[in-house]
């Protein structure tokens, strides 16, 4: 980011830089030149490096700013100072910018971090904890048969039995009409989302010391059932106060 982009997005572009031909001056001439008290020549404010000239309207600027001076060290010292000044102003917000976000540049050292930061920050500005943030799913809805509801069960006994988990009082084949209600009706208790047929539904353990009986599972996604168990403590903490919102929506 330039100084010019810096002072205008950061700092709200109330102040400027002003103008002084730095290029112009070197250790050789500095003295001799900065002692004058005309103003700059024109092509004293040439870049060389990018081969530009200054434009008559912005000489005629600098002619103006310039008379306010007695000598060319007094516009270099202003010109310094408000080199200095502009940054000020920028810096403060952002630091604002940082106690507003909670943003500890303590541990995120970079810029392009404390951004990130910030950009995630002001994703969940509006964000409602028990609201509906799933887009309408145009997969077709799934049609939980006996055969598939069949099959659910047997393998549901078959992790039990490979856990030693007791399978007594696991769902059964004649628990199919309620289930087939339940994913109809409801959706996974971990993301909201529907279940289709690209999003099939299972049963997600309670108690996972317990077998998958009627009191011990809730309904889940299949991504879902895979994959919150490696989930970070952060992730299965906001989950648990989505699941609280929504229960007390």
């Amino acid at each position: 980011m330039t100084l010019k982009k810096f002072v205008r997005d950061i700092g709200g572009g109330t102040m400027t830089k002003g103008r002084f031909p730095y290029e112009y001056i070197n250790i050789n001439n500095y003295a001799t030149e900065l002692n004058k008290s005309e103003p700059f020549p024109r092509e004293a404010f040439d870049n060389k490096l990018k081969n530009k000239s200054i434009s008559e309207a912005k000489s005629q600027e600098y002619l103006v700013e310039a008379a306010k001076y007695a000598t060319r060290w007094d516009q270099a010292r202003s010109y310094n100072i408000q080199d200095t000044r502009i940054m000020i102003e920028p810096i403060d917000n952002l630091i604002k910018m940082m106690f507003k976000y909670k943003i500890d540049m303590l541990v995120m050292f970079s810029m392009s971090q404390c951004a990130n930061a910030i950009k995630y920050s002001n994703a969940y500005d509006d964000f409602k904890m028990n609201g509906d943030y799933n887009a309408e799913d145009t997969d077709k809805p799934i049609n939980i048969t006996i055969p598939y509801w069949t099959a659910k069960v047997e393998s549901y006994i078959e992790q039990e039995q490979k856990k030693n988990r007791d399978s007594s009082k696991n769902v059964t084949i004649g628990d199919y009409e309620y289930f087939k209600e339940l994913f109809e009706k409801q959706r996974c208790f971990i993301c909201n989302c529907k279940f289709t047929w690209k999003n099939r539904p299972t049963l997600d353990r309670i108690n996972n010391e317990l077998g998958h009986s009627k009191d011990n599972v809730l309904p889940c996604c299949l991504y879902c059932n895979n994959k919150h168990d490696k989930f970070n403590g952060f992730v299965k903490d906001f989950m648990q106060q989505r699941a609280d919102a929504k229960s007390q929506k």
